[in-house]
This record gives structure tokens, C-alpha cells and sequence, in this order.
């Protein structure tokens, strides 16, 4: 008989070696066993399958894990031969159709209540035919869920003896595997009824804290028997471990596991949780709900260590990337959705050599001593921070001070640090922490009067005595030590190096408060070194920021670990994408130091490169509270006289000339671009409706009832599919469709659904009902309202709330942080309350159908644009995909990227795999486009699926039957693949890389160097910067490539490039508010620009409104600097926050000048606004001076590099009082 057996399971292949082993060669005679390691193999690498099957008798086909692409193609095959099938498997229910045993089909399995039951035991009676067939099958699927060599040695025997006639070989024995959840011994396989059982038999020390481990109890797909006993028996030298097997991950019967946890009296302290997806919801889905209750009732942290069950410990060590995406998804970023922590390997595949006989390798599972140590000691560590008393334990506060000096201290997006920390203290002295309280004044004059700040630059000499001085006679030893210790001699020089030291020690810049320290994490060194550091993208730690960390383990001997605010450096150490070794700085860094992190609620995408590379358990902190922006100044004088001139239209028409001569005159000297009344009142509208956060958010401050009100609001200006907008449903009231009320000739109408919409729901609010006004309205429509009222409602109460303080006191304490979605709080209003630990949006859900259509209007939006101007479609638009955008739009970019092929979503979203539809040409109405895709290092860590989808989908666009002209996707695929054949590359590669579209970082890297050549001034021509951003993103990420240098190839798709085009999806930030839009939307334009010779056109979408609005970046930037720069509400709000409020504004400055240096769009007037308001109101200088003279200097300071690099030309008069300005600041600096 010949068997064959198809599987990907790398210790099932040794197991299924071992038990052929068994046989003598009389039997081998009889059994014939060919087994197809499926591996990570592809279509075109299974030439010899089809050979291998031809004449087997039996095959056995386990699609667990296997690419789908490869699943249906030996489906097909499969389906046209005539042996016995058998499909088993995690997969079993895709190819379960596969199944034909003797006379059992899949159409004759049984069924009951409506589904067929593949592998598992019902009652057979009315089933003569195929009897024998279904109980042969149902041992088949045991022996194979069961594993290991003696139940493959049973399905041998079952297949030889029932299915080939093999007489010699043994009779089979009953398959041995776990049937339900329990707990088991992994070494003796013994099973114990009961959790009482189980400590009486192991001898439980009461006086040792419990721990229980979750792990698969059978052999297949991966055993961890060995290592899971292995890791049972380390911990075992100071806790009671608890073995729970699991007969799979799905159908977990929660109370089972409830009852095991919470014991009689004995509940554990601490779960390592080694089961992949999440707790209770294996592939098929579960019960989430039930297992998040169990975890929150059981209060104790999880841990969630990694099994790498497809890469050995060698090639996990040489990758990059650390996982593939499908172990990303299934063992990290779903995990994370049960709020576990703590997710790196411990244990990954050893090769053990190879079966010549049946040409397989063999493989176990093995624990990485290091990284299981690191497990074990970081397990000790949260254990003691559940029983250490408050007052015992020593806390390290950690802020930042980038760039280096003294006017960035304790930055955090969006948070007055100063303020927080000043209650963070407070909050610990009331939970008996051994600390004093100190206000945030006192604080400030501490760090930045006394000195205490990285790399100083106006302090007093001797300001550094206040310094931690730290010397310790071994560092150098210990850093030489380390993999990358000798590369970090050879950059920083010997220890202790020039930068942060004083006299052979290292000065370490914070404060001790009782058993509370309080400091900055040290700089990279790129300012104090730019000219090495400047285009160094994996600039190791200098001396003194190893010290740092290393003084905190030592010599402070923390418990844990607080950074506080978005965010630090130490999460963009060199290191793995994800699953990080020992050898990764930010692991090495930290130790087996719990890291508690504040993180901004609305930075998804950093928030998770914080969570896997810092091991940071994410307690999320608030937005401020969104207002209006309003109108201000002369522009009220503008919509006074907007105001006349359409009263004029109805009562004197005469007049209207001259008011719009005079509206043309305040226009004129507003730079307001806008020509026509309608355009005017269109962008006033849009002016004074843009929301703005007001000022910045203090930990612990929840919404106060009004700005709750003001919440919900915003929140209902939204269309959310049922939930409907509150001014959509007002306007249909009317007869009005809302999504036509977007010109300026409707702004009166706009304005009054506004007002009436604010006073339902203000009215909503306060009376909890709907006003009798509206009751008499078709029940439909009164459904929906209540509908969007009761959803915005829900919002108002959420903001009302804030457990920022409880979660990290939770975390302090070693117990169980509930995890819960980041994202925008308008956008995704169930964000609320924050002080949870955060997640990302689902990447499986990406993107959304809602998404999608929202991409395909911005792309339709940015060809219609392009038509207008150049009379032609464009050729080639290069946009850029931020994991931030990603995640907060569920995919709006992704969408636009689909609709320029002319492709769109099908089915399968929320699936393992979506599926995608190709537009037919005739219903797509024009030629495919071609599009170019630049990502962030933070998206390729977040959608590593969306990666391998995005170039599926070009690979397919590029292969469909279609003429050139009618597809010029296709059309410059083709180009592109003669020239790569032409340089040499072989035929497979060169139609890989010529289907790519996605360039950016390389492996391990993150950001460009543009934003470090902004800040350090390092630069002279604007050509730098474009070349600057090719050089960081010319690297392919395709089926075969991932992060490899293609500088010719990227070339040649840049100079293709018609429109840069970028998303805005957030209220958070305006274009002139991060230094990303400068860093990727302003690189990306100024490097097409230097390679074509001329700019390319670069628009930016906003799709924060009602209505989503494509426009040119010079109107984008002017609306961020309007509404916001030079807004008296957004400064006096920042100005309520001494210090912090002048360090945001001074950002704000250079990142206007990043725009002006690298997208050429910022118009002279912008600055002459911002002396304006900032120089020549001189009572607002003193303000701000007062406020935060490092930063009044810096905002001087690029001004005048605004003037010196040419993108400003003030008059002689201004220019000269900004020089003496800059000077006067300057002698006060120095002379403090």
C-alpha cells in the first residue's frame, strides 16, 4: 500500500519519522510511506507533488498552516484522482469536501442540528453504509490531534490494515489525547480531577505564590510536552505551578477553566498563557466577552511568551522581522486583545538531523535558555509587585527631553507632564508609596532651574553637581559584553564617552523623592553629534543612555519602570520587529524591569511598537477636550461683512459692489485665497467649525459636563452606517439629502442645522428624551434618531469617566490591566474612559467596507482634480500609509490605493484572508492607474497582512488580460520587468520586483532622517532632503523581498509619479502639527521633485468632516496655521499650562518650516503671520517668555532660518527688531 501523507507540522514530521521507525522492513514492505512537507512552500515549488501522489492508495492531507493559494491548488488535484482521502487538521473544515474513506463522502457524514460533524463521536444508528468508514475516520482525526509517535504509529497500523491490506503490520492501539480541558503533568501525562487534587498530590507550599500554565495537552500540530515541563520545572523553584492542558483552542468551556483558576481558596497569582489567538476564541470565534469577565475577575496579570513552531532558534535570531505575519496575528496581536503582556519566545524549533529514508528533517521544540530565563525572572518580578508592600517598593518615573535641552522637558503628545507627574506623586502617597508630594511648579524649577536636563546648553556650569553621578569600574566590560557593545565603542568611543559625563562618571539628569525617581531618558546623541549621527537610521544607545537603564536595574534596583507620555526612544532602539532576543537593546535595556507606559489613546500604531519592543503593558491617557476653532480678529470683520453683503442681495442690491470690493479688500490683506462670496463663506464655515484641542490633558482630568456636551456633539456630526448623523437626519427632516449641502451657496442652511442640532442634543441630554417637537416625525426616522442619540449619549457619560489613575495603580500592584481599543476619540468614541491597557483595531478588519468607499471618493477626488489642471488622468500617484492613519480609519488609504487599480472589497473581511474584486473595465469607465506605496517601519510592523495582500492584488492587476492602454498598471509593470531583466535578474525575481509597489524602510528600521536634518539645521540645499528620503525609503517590500535596497527600480517608478497624495483623518493633527507631514508627505514631494526636475502635484484629503475634501497642501497648511497658529483661542488655551504651552508652539514652528523646505507650499504670508503674532504683539511675547523662554528662543531662532533659507522676506525694519530680539533672549539665557 502506499501512503502518503501532506502536512506543515514541523514536529508532526519527526513524530510520523519516529513511529515508521518502528516497523521492520517486512512491514515497511507492506506500508509504503511518502510524506510532502508542505513547509512554507509555494505553487511553483511543488513540481514534485503531483509525481509523489500518482498511485497512493491513501493520502492524508492536514492544511494547517499552509499558504490558502497552495490549499486550493492540491484541493483541485486531489479531487481528480481515486484514492482514500482523509483531511485532517486545525484546517479540516476548508477542505473537508476532500473527504472519501471507502464509502464514506463528506455528503454522508452524519449531521445534527443542521451541521456536519467531521471527527467526533455520534451515535450512528440508521448509518449502515459507511459505518465502519466513520469510526475508521473518527480515529484517524484522534490519532492526529493527539500526536506523537505512538498514536501516528496507531494511524499507521489503522491505514496499512483497514485501507491497503498490510496484515503484518500491529494491531492499532486506542488513540491516547486530551478530550477535554484539565489539569496534566506534561512530563507523566498524569490527569488530575480536581485543582485540590492536584496540590495535594504535588505538595503545594502555601507559603509560595500559584501559577498557572495554559498550554495544547496534545502533540499536534506542535509538541510542547518536553518544554513545557522543562519550563514547569524552573518555575517550580519558587511558585506552585498549576499544568492546564487545553484540547484545542476553540470551544474552551470558561466556567472549567474558571473553577481551576479561582481553586477552593487558592487562586493563582499569575497565568502564562502559551495558546495561541485569543483566550476562548480559537479561529472559529467564542465566547470574548466571557473570557475578558474571567481575567478581570481573576485580577492577575497575563503573560503571554511565544512558541515559534515554524523557524528554528538560529533563524529566528537572523530575522529581522522576528515573526512572520501569520505567527504575528495569531500569537501576538490577538493575544494582545485578552490584555496579556510579556510576548517573546522561549521556546523555537531545534533541527535534529534528517529522515534520509523519507526525506523529511527533524525538528523539536526547544526552550531558549535565555529567553526563558528572562520569563522566569520577569515572572519573579510581577510576583513581588503583587506582594511587596506599597511603601517597600522603588519606582522609576521615566519622561523625555527631546530634543536634548532645556527647553523640552517632560514632553509628551498632548499631556502636561509637569502637572501629571506632580499628581502621579500624589496618587502614590495616597496608596503608601514611600514619596513626597511636589507641585508641578516645584518640579519644573528642579529639573529645568537646577540643571537637571540632557546636554544643557544655557545652564550654569555648575548646575551638573545636582546631578546623579553614576561610575560604575565594570561598565565597560559589560557593554563590550553584549552582541552590539563593541559596534557602540567603536561609535561612541571608550566609556564613559563625552556625552553626559563628568569626570569618569555618567550624569545621570533626574531626582529622588523617597523611593520614587524621577528622570529624563537620555538622548541619542544625534544633536550633540549630528554630524555622525545625522543619517545613522540604526544608531545604537550612547554610553550614557546604557548607564541610565543600567543605574535604574543596579544601583536604584527599581521595581518597575513608568514612562510617562507619547513618546520615548527606547521602543525605536535597534532590535526585531517583534518577538525580541536578548540582543535587541530595548530587551537588553530593561531586563526583567516591568514597563509601565502612559501612551496617547489616539497613537494606535507607536502605541503597539511601544507594547512588542518594550515589552510595555500601555496604560492609555486622554486627548484635551475638542473645541471650535471660531473666527478671531479681522476675520470676524470678514463674516460681518459677508453677513452685509447678502442682506444687501435681498434689501439693497445697489450696495453690493462695494461691499464685495471691500470683502475683496480684507480678503487681500487676510492672504485669503478665496475670490468668490460663496468660496469665502465656504472656508469661514469650514475656519470656524474645524475643531481644535484646547490646550493639553492633564492625567486624571476627566470631561466636565459641558465639555461632555460639547463631546457628544462632535461625536454625532458623524455618519457611522446605522448610526446616523445627527445633521444628516435634521436635514432629511427638510426634504434636504446632507451629503449635497457641501458648496458654499448652502452655508446659511449648514448653519442652521447646526444650531438645531447642538439644541437636540443638548436638550437630549438634559431631559433624557427626545423634545416633543420631533415626536409626530415617521417612526423610521424617529428610530433612527433615537438610534444616534442614545450611541452619542453613551459617548457623553464614557468622557465623564477616567481611570488613568487606577490602571497604573493596578499595574503597580501586579494585577490585571483590562486591555481596550486605541484610536481616535470622535472617530471611535468607545475609547473612553482611558486607562486600559491598549490595543490596535483588528488587522483582519482592514480595511473596513466603510473604509474602502471613503478611500475610493479620495482617489476619485485626487483624478478629478488632476483632469481639471492637466486635461488627462494621472499616470502614477504616490501615496504614503502611516500605521496611525491605518488604524484610525480602519483603511481609507488602502481604499484609495484599490480604487485607482479599479479593485474592491469582496468578501471575507474580518477573515483570515480578505478577498478582493477586480472592476471590469467597462463598469470601471477608465484606464487602471498605477499607484506607488511608501509605508512607515510602524505600519509594516502593525499589517504585515495587508503587505502580503497589497502585492497579491498588484501581482493580479499586473497579470490581467487587458490592453496597455486600458491598464497602465499593468503597462508599467511590464516596463519595469524588462528593465530588470535587462540588468540581470532572474526571471522569477525580476517579475516579483517589477510587480512591487511598496518602498520604505528596511528591516528593523523606522522613519527617515529628514526630521533629524530639520532639527539639527544640518543642511543646505532643499536637494538633501529629498535625497535624504529616498535614500531611508528605496527599500521593496514584495513576495520575495522584504526590505532589500532597490535604488534603480524606486528611481524608476519616482519618476512615473504625477500626484503625491496624503491623508488627514484626524482633528488631532493638522497638517502643520506633526513632523510626519513634513518628514513623509513633504520627503516623498521633494524627492520626486529632485529626481523629475519639477514638482509633482501634492494634494492632501481631509476626511475628518461631514464631507471629504481634497485640496492643494498650500490650503491645508494655511487652514493649520488659521485656525491654529495664529488663533488666539489655541494659544491662550496652550498658555494655560506654564512651560509645555510655548514647547508646543515652538514645534509647531519648525514644522512649518519643514513643510516650507520640503513641500515648497508655505506662503511668505505664513510667517509673516507668525511674527505677527508671536514678535510684534509684544504682550504675547512676554507671555510666552514667560511661559517658556528656551522655547521663545527656538521660536526666534527659525524665524530667522525661515529669513536665512529664503522662504520669508520681512523688511529690513522687522528683521533687524527679530535680531535684537533673538540677542536680548539670548544674554538672558546665558546670563541665568
Amino acid at each position: 500500500m502506499k501512503l502518503s501523507i501532506l502536512t506543515n507540522g514541523e514536529t508532526t514530521l519527526s513524530h510520523l519519522s519516529e513511529a515508521y521507525q518502528l516497523l521492520d522492513q517486512n512491514q515497511k514492505n507492506q506500508l509504503y510511506l511518502t510524506i510532502i512537507d508542505l513547509g512554507n512552500r509555494k505553487i511553483d515549488e511543488l513540481e514534485d507533488v503531483e509525481a509523489t501522489l500518482v498511485g497512493a492508495d491513501l493520502v492524508i492531507f492536514d492544511a494547517h498552516g499552509v499558504r490558502q493559494d497552495v490549499v486550493e491548488w492540491l484541493s483541485s488535484l486531489l479531487s481528480k484522482g481515486t484514492a482514500h482521502i482523509v483531511p485532517l487538521g486545525g484546517n479540516s473544515a476548508e477542505i473537508a469536501s476532500l473527504l472519501r474513506l471507502g464509502s464514506l463522502t463528506f455528503a454522508n457524514l452524519p449531521r445534527q442540528e443542521g451541521h456536519t460533524h467531521a471527527a467526533t463521536s455520534l451515535p450512528l444508528e440508521g448509518m449502515d453504509e459507511g459505518k465502519a468508514d466513520y469510526e475508521h475516520y473518527v480515529r484517524f482525526t484522534e490519532y492526529w490531534r493527539g500526536g506523537g509517535t505512538d498514536n501516528l504509529l496507531g494511524l499507521l497500523c489503522l491505514a496499512g490494515r483497514e485501507y491497503g491490506g498490510c496484515h503484518l503490520l500491529p494491531e492499532p492501539k486506542e488513540p491516547v489525547y486530551v478530550r477535554e480541558l484539565t489539569i496534566m503533568e506534561p512530563s507523566s501525562r498524569t490527569v488530575y480531577s480536581s485543582a485540590a487534587s492536584y496540590r495535594q498530590s504535588n505538595r503545594y507550599d502555601e507559603g509560595r505564590p500559584n501559577v498557572a500554565i495554559l498550554y495544547l495537552g496534545n502533540s499536534n500540530p506542535l509538541d510542547t510536552a518536553e518544554c513545557i515541563a522543562q519550563l514547569k520545572e524552573q518555575l517550580e523553584a519558587f511558585v506552585n505551578v498549576m499544568p492546564i492542558a487545553f484540547p484545542s483552542v476553540m470551544n474552551i468551556p470558561l466556567d472549567r477553566l474558571r473553577e481551576l483558576l479561582l481553586g477552593d481558596g487558592h487562586q493563582v497569582d499569575l497565568i502564562v498563557n502559551l495558546l495561541p489567538f485569543r483566550l476562548g476564541i480559537g479561529p472559529g470565534g467564542g465566547n470574548q466577552d466571557g473570557a475578558v469577565q474571567m481575567l478581570e475577575q481573576l485580577d492577575v496579570p497575563m503573560l503571554h511568551p511565544l512558541l515559534l513552531n515554524s523557524r528554528t532558534e538560529q533563524e529566528w535570531r537572523q530575522s529581522a522581522s522576528g515573526l512572520e505575519p501569520s505567527l504575528l496575528l495569531v500569537q501576538v496581536m490577538l493575544p494582545e486583545l485578552d490584555g496579556s503582556v510579556e510576548m517573546f519566545p522561549i521556546a523555537a524549533l531545534q533541527e535534529e538531523g534528517e529522515d534520509a529514508e523519507l526525506n523529511v528533517p527533524l525538528k523539536r521544540l526547544a526552550l531558549i535558555p535565555e529567553r526563558t530565563k528572562r520569563l522566569t525572572d520577569r515572572i519573579r518580578r510581577w510576583l513581588a509587585l503583587r506582594s511587596k508592600p506599597n511603601a517597600e517598593k522603588k519606582l522609576a518615573l521615566i519622561g523625555y527631553n527631546y530634543p536634548p535641552g532645556e527647553g523640552t522637558v517632560f514632553g509628551g503628545s498632548f499631556l502636561d507632564t509637569f502637572e501629571s507627574i506632580a499628581r502621579l506623586l500624589s496618587w502614590l502617597k495616597q496608596q503608601g508609596y514611600h514619596t513626597e508630594e511636589l507641585s508641578a511648579a516645584e518640579l519644573r524649577a528642579r529639573f529645568i532651574e537646577g540643571g537637571l536636563v540632557n546636554s544643557a546648553k544655557w545652564s550654569d556650569p555648575q548646575a551638573s553637581s545636582q546631578l546623579i553621578r553614576y561610575a560604575d569600574p565594570h561598565f565597560t566590560q559589560k557593554l563590550s559584553g553584549r552582541s552590539w557593545g563593541e559596534e557602540a565603542i567603536s561609535r561612541w568611543g571608550q566609556p564613559p564617552g563625552d556625552i553626559m559625563t563628568d569626570n569618569g562618571s555618567f550624569l545621570i539628569p533626574g531626582l529622588m523623592i523617597g523611593q520614587v525617581f524621577i528622570g529624563l531618558q537620555p538622548s541619542r546623541g544625534i544633536h550633540e553629534d549630528p554630524e555622525k549621527s545625522l543619517h545613522d537610521r540604526s544608531l545604537l544607545p550612547t554610553h550614557q543612555y546604557t548607564a541610565f537603564y543600567q543605574w535604574i536595574r543596579e544601583q536604584f534596583q527599581a521595581d518597575a519602570i513608568v514612562h510617562i507620555g507619547t513618546h520615548g526612544t527606547l521602543e525605536f532602539q535597534r532590535g526585531k520587529e517583534a518577538a525580541l532576543s536578548g540582543d535587541c537593546v530595548p530587551d537588553d535595556l530593561l531586563g526583567d524591569l516591568p514597563n509601565l507606559y502612559y501612551y496617547y489613546v489616539g497613537n494606535p500604531s507607536e502605541a503597539m511598537i511601544a507594547k512588542r519592543r518594550s515589552h510595555a503593558v500601555l496604560i492609555g491617557y486622554q486627548a484635551p477636550a475638542f473645541t471650535e476653532a471660531e473666527l478671531y480678529g479681522e476675520w470676524r470683520e470678514l463674516e460681518a461683512l459677508l453677513h452685509e453683503y447678502r442682506e444687501a442681495k435681498q434689501l439693497a442690491p445697489e450696495r453690493c459692489e462695494a461691499i464685495l470690493q471691500e470683502l475683496q479688500a480684507v480678503a487681500k490683506s487676510l492672504d485669503f485665497s478665496a475670490e468668490t462670496v460663496e468660496h469665502m463663506e465656504e472656508e469661514l464655515y469650514r475656519m470656524q467649525r474645524s475643531l481644535i484641542p484646547s490646550g493639553l490633558h492633564v492625567l486624571g482630568d476627566s470631561y466636565s459636563p459641558e465639555v461632555a456636551l460639547n463631546h457628544m456633539q462632535f461625536v454625532l456630526r458623524h455618519e457611522r452606517g446605522n448610526i446616523r448623523s445627527i445633521r444628516g437626519l435634521l436635514a432629511e427632516r427638510q426634504g434636504v439629502r446632507a451629503d449635497a449641502l457641501t458648496s458654499g451657496k448652502h452655508v446659511s442652511l449648514l448653519r442652521q442645522l447646526d444650531e438645531e442640532a447642538n439644541a437636540l442634543v443638548t436638550a437630549y441630554v438634559s431631559n433624557k428624551a427626545i423634545p416633543d417637537m420631533y415626536k409626530s416625525e415617521h417612526p423610521d426616522w424617529l428610530k433612527q434618531l433615537e438610534a444616534s442619540l442614545e450611541y452619542g449619549y453613551e459617548a457623553y457619560l464614557r468622557s465623564l469617566q477616567n481611570e488613568e489613575a487606577e490602571g497604573l495603580m493596578r499595574a503597580l500592584e501586579g494585577r490585571y490591566v483590562p486591555a481596550k481599543l486605541a484610536g481616535d476619540v470622535l472617530r471611535t468614541p468607545e475609547i473612553m474612559p482611558t486607562g486600559r491597557n491598549l490595543y490596535q483595531f483588528d488587522p483582519r478588519l482592514v480595511p473596513s467596507r466603510t473604509a474602502a468607499e471613503r478611500g475610493a471618493i479620495v482617489a476619485e477626488n485626487s483624478i478629478q482634480q488632476y483632469r481639471e489642471q492637466h486635461g488627462d488622468y494621472p499616470h502614477t500617484t504616490a501615496v504614503i500609509l502611516w500605521g496611525i492613519e491605518t488604524s484610525r480609519t480602519q483603511g481609507e488609504t488602502i481604499g484609495q490605493i484599490l480604487h485607482y487599480m479599479g479593485v474592491r472589497i469582496g468578501g471575507g473581511v474580518g477573515t483570515f484572508r480578505t478577498e478582493y474584486e477586480v472592476i471590469p473595465l467597462a463598469e470601471l469607465g477608465r484606464p487602471r492607474l498605477n499607484v506607488m506605496v511608501h509605508i512607515t517601519g510602524v505600519f509594516r510592523d502593525l499589517f504585515p497582512n495587508l503587505l502580503e495582500d497589497l502585492h497579491e492584488l498588484f501581482r493580479k492587476v499586473s497579470e490581467l488580460d487587458e490592453p496597455d492602454e486600458l491598464n497602465w498598471f499593468k503597462a508599467h509593470t511590464r516596463s519595469m520587468e524588462e528593465e530588470l531583466l535587462a540588468a540581470g535578474y532572474e526571471a522569477s525575481q525580476a517579475h516579483d520586483l517589477a510587480c512591487a509597489r511598496i518602498f520604505g524602510p528596511a528591516e528593523g528600521e523606522y522613519g527617515t532622517t529628514v526630521t533629524r536634518m530639520i532639527e539639527t539645521k544640518l543642511w543646505n540645499e532643499e536637494s538633501e532632503l529629498g535625497a535624504a528620503y529616498s535614500d531611508s525609503q528605496q527599500h521593496v517590500y514584495s513576495a520575495l523581498a522584504r526590505g532589500q535596497a532597490e535604488p534603480e527600480l524606486y528611481r524608476s517608478h519616482m519618476l512615473a509619479v504625477d500626484i503625491v497624495s496624503q491623508i488627514r483623518s484626524s482633528h488631532e493633527w493638522e497638517v502643520t502639527d506633526s513632523d510626519h507631514y513634513y518628514e513623509y508627505f513633504g520627503g516623498l514631494a521633494k524627492s520626486v521633485e529632485v529626481m523629475k526636475g519639477r514638482k509633482a502635484d501634492i494634494h492632501i484629503t481631509d476626511t475628518t468632516g461631514e464631507h471629504i475634501k481634497t485640496e492643494s497642501a498650500e490650503h491645508a497648511i494655511a487652514r493649520g496655521v488659521r485656525t491654529r497658529l495664529t488663533n488666539p483661542k489655541w494659544i491662550n488655551d496652550l498658555l494655560k499650562h506654564p512651560y509645555h504651552g510655548a514647547k508646543v508652539m515652538a514645534s509647531r514652528f519648525e514644522y512649518v518650516l519643514g513643510l516650507a523646505a520640503t513641500t515648497g507650499k508655505v506662503e511668505p504670508w505664513v510667517f509673516d503671520r507668525l511674527h505677527d503674532v508671536y514678535v510684534a504683539d509684544e504682550e504675547l511675547g512676554q507671555k510666552l517668555q514667560d511661559n517658556n523662554r528656551w522655547a521663545y528662543h527656538a521660536m526666534i531662532e527659525t524665524l530667522l532660518e525661515s529669513e536665512q533659507r529664503g522662504y520669508w522676506t520681512p523688511d529690513e525694519q522687522v528683521l533687524n527688531q527679530l535680531r535684537q530680539k533673538y540677542l536680548e533672549l539670548e544674554g538672558e539665557l546665558e546670563g541665568e
